[in-house]
């Protein structure tokens, strides 16, 4: 299993929930900080309006922002979603692989046991320790030879 994909998928997924739930106050924050910063005044008496000041900025108007941030956190849950979905189907695939590869060395093992005169035992301690992932394969063709000689 890729449990790092399946941990940053899941945290992905939770930290998009939370922004989902709270971006009608992240964009209060966010206007707030723009009205500090443009009139330097932190009083609500200030004779320019939030929504006014706003419209003559460019920026859109709160209703409209809103769902599309939230919309922007449901694809970032999805993105969640296909990581941790993606973290655990690896786990699947990379067994089948590791299977189907010691399948073949198991064969090429058998062939070259044929044909070698060196003893069985020798040969069936090597092939138990690659089989165990004690060696490589490369290790294991190494110490045949220095076997054979």
């Amino acid at each position: 299993m890729k449990i790092t994909l399946l941990v940053v998928g899941l945290c992905i997924v939770f930290v998009s929930i939370l922004g989902y739930l709270d971006a009608p106050s992240i964009i209060s924050q966010m206007v707030h900080s723009i009205i500090i910063t443009n009139t330097g005044s932190t009083s609500s008496s200030s004779p320019i309006t939030t929504s006014s000041m706003l419209h003559s900025m460019g920026y859109p108007s709160r209703s409209v922002v809103v769902p599309i941030m939230q919309d922007s956190f449901l694809g970032l849950a999805i993105v969640g979603i296909g990581m941790a979905g993606f973290g655990t189907i690896a786990k699947n695939r990379k067994r089948q692989f590791t299977s189907q590869v010691s399948e073949e060395q198991d064969k090429k093992i058998q062939e070259d046991s044929k044909t070698s005169e060196m003893p069985q035992t020798s040969l069936r301690i090597l092939q138990e320790r690659l089989a165990k992932g004690e060696i490589t394969s490369s290790e294991f063709q190494r110490m045949k030879k220095l076997l054979d000689d």
